[in-house]
């Protein structure tokens, strides 16, 4: 018993060219020590009983918080303390004590299991020192980064706060050029609004004068047409004939009507006509002498092609006119219905009259004095535009500037360099694109549309650390689920780079950032070899 319960343990100092030989119960560390003193008797550490010393590591559990067995596999909540020198101590659960299996890198645990354990804490240490001092390189190096860029942003704030001061006066520049113009312009306009409203009156005046006159005109040819027996008046026999003019839909035409057209009268002069029955009916009436539609112009219509297709008829065999003429007569029809149809589709040309009419409702050109003022006042509006667009963009450009100098870049302003700039991970389904202080989004590798995981929220890392984490929020909605959000771990690296993303929840995702201005002040570490004490 006596053996199980000390063990004596040889520990090198530092510093030192002697080891010291330190007794204590198996399982126990060295800072624990205190608490087995094996010359009275032991207090459990939660302080549930006493018990004599030496029913510590007796392999039977005492005490309620397993404390008397340190070194056995007695109590289920038992702690193991592997010593582990030369690499990092370790508690282990007691109940792995003696079960086979090498939990300390030192063998410590299977004192009584027949199982002989490799004791590789130095290897483990040797590699542990390697890793350790790889990390305090690149802590080193990305801090050294890190100061660059602070560097970097101060200078970078400072001549963007040059840069927004005189985008303001340059603002401010153009406002006031954009007023002067303004006033400019509707100051020459006002008499280009005048000169093309007296060209407009004009042309109208003329416009009218014009269709009165035409109206007259065909007022008389109407006449000419209706009086039949050319004896200077229209009568109720010469007007019963137009049918069109049928004023209740019966088909005929009664005297009444017609005589209620002539007002009251068996017939008319040219004048009676004019005054009264022409305006009246010129919207009804269809003239005798309209002209016939023409026919579609056919594609040979020359008197040598007619007269050399009608030779090669009467120079042919008579046997071919009786074989085939029954055929050609066929076709023949069949292009008569073919040129029917399309007599439908064929845009016909327009009247005399209509292309008169085409031609009178256009405005006629400007004088040379009312086109020199809108010249002039184009000119003025050119100005004023060119004038309000460059504004827009100043405006634009102010905006933008102000919103990146409020932007919170660290304590420092560390990670203003991310701004505007984007890093991407391609993986094998996906390429996944992180814009800092805008968005992150996913697109498929086999096509698809872009998905959008977040847009730029806050920093959210805990109080002690608010800059270690950014949050992206209000993404694409999942189905039936919440938005796409996005949080971005930053950890120190030499290169800024995305090194993964995952999914731990439906719809929330982690992605891994390492950049420089993540990086914090190194601290010493003293990576040399030494046992604890």
């Amino acid at each position: 018993r006596s053996s199980d319960l000390l063990v004596p343990t040889l520990f090198s100092a530092l510093g030192t060219g002697f080891g010291v030989e330190v007794t204590r119960p198996r399982g126990v560390s060295l800072s624990n020590r205190h608490f087995y003193d094996e010359s009275k008797p032991f207090t459990c550490l939660d302080g549930s009983s006493t018990i004599p010393f030496d029913r510590v590591n007796d392999d039977y559990c005492d005490c309620s918080d397993g404390s008397d067995e340190p070194g056995t596999p007695a109590c289920p909540n038992g702690r193991f303390h592997c010593t582990n020198a030369g690499y990092r101590p370790v508690y282990i659960p007691s109940s792995r004590v003696n079960d086979g299996i090498c939990d300390c890198c030192d063998g410590t645990d299977e004192y009584n299991s027949g199982f002989v354990c490799e004791n590789s804490c130095k290897e483990k240490g040797r590699k542990a020192r390697e890793t350790l001092q790889q990390l305090a390189e690149v802590s080193r190096e990305g801090f050294r980064l890190k100061q660059d860029l602070i560097e970097a942003a101060k200078k970078g704030r400072e001549e963007k706060q040059v840069e927004l001061s005189e985008l303001q006066q340059k603002k401010a520049s153009l406002e006031e050029q954009v007023e002067l113009l303004k006033a400019k312009k509707e100051e020459v306009e006002k008499p280009e609004q005048e000169a093309k409203s007296i060209h407009q009156r004009a042309w109208e005046e003329l416009k009218e004068a014009q269709k009165v006159e035409r109206d007259r005109v065909r007022g008389t040819e109407a006449f000419a047409e209706l009086d039949d027996d050319e004896d200077g008046m229209v009568s109720v026999a010469e007007l019963q004939s137009h049918l069109e003019l049928d004023g209740d839909g019966d088909g005929t035409l009664a005297e009444d009507e017609v005589q209620a057209l002539l007002g009251g009268s068996d017939q008319v002069d040219i004048v009676g006509f004019q005054e009264k029955v022409w305006p009246a009916i010129k919207d009804k009436y269809k003239s005798e002498a309209a002209p016939a539609i023409p026919a579609p112009p056919l594609e040979t219509t020359t008197d040598e092609s007619s007269d050399s297709h009608l030779d090669s008829q009467s120079e042919s065999p008579p046997h071919e006119e009786d074989d085939y003429g029954d055929d050609e007569d066929d076709g023949d029809d069949a292009d008569d219905e073919e040129l029917t149809e399309e007599d439908h589709k064929v845009p016909y040309p327009k009247e005399p009259s209509e292309k008169v009419e085409d031609e009178q409702d256009k405005m006629p050109p400007y004088d040379e004095a009312t086109q020199a003022l809108v010249d002039e006042a184009q000119k003025a509006r050119d100005q004023y535009d060119e004038a309000v667009r460059s504004l827009k963009e100043m405006e634009d450009s102010v905006r933008n500037l102000e919103k990146e100098i409020s932007f919170d870049f660290g304590p420092h302003g560390e990670f203003s360099y991310l701004y505007d700039q984007c890093y991407e991970l391609s993986t094998n389904e996906y390429v996944y694109r992180l814009c800092p202080f805008n968005r992150v989004s996913q697109k498929p590798k086999n096509g698809g549309s872009e998905t959008n995981l977040g847009t730029w929220g806050f920093w959210a890392g805990p109080e002690e650390d608010r800059f270690s984490i950014m949050k992206y929020e209000h993404g694409t909605g999942c189905w039936q689920g919440p938005s796409r959000s996005t949080n971005v771990k930053l950890s120190c690296g030499k290169e800024t780079v995305v090194t993964s993303t995952t999914e731990p929840s439906r719809c929330e995702y982690l992605m891994e950032f390492f950049t420089p201005a993540a990086c914090h002040e190194p601290m010493e570490v003293d990576i040399s070899e030494h046992d604890e004490l």
